[in-house]
């Protein structure tokens, strides 16, 4: 079964990155800031990709998507 989900959660960004969850949370906030989210909003997988410069396939890759 595929998951195909859209959005990302902090768990995913330490997936990710490999770094702790308050790492993650930082740079959720940071996402959610330069894209001028409001705090209730979900980043996408497109919006983390583009902030952070890592390809999309290589996210889907690590979460397995």
């Amino acid at each position: 079964m595929t998951d195909n989900r859209v959005v990302l959660y902090s768990k995913d960004i330490c997936t990710i990155t490999g770094r702790k969850y308050r790492y993650a949370r930082k740079l959720y906030r940071s996402i959610q800031q330069f894209f001028n989210k409001q705090p209730d909003q979900f980043i996408t997988l497109e919006e983390f990709c583009s902030f952070t410069g890592i390809r999309a396939e290589l996210v889907q890759h690590i979460l397995k998507y």
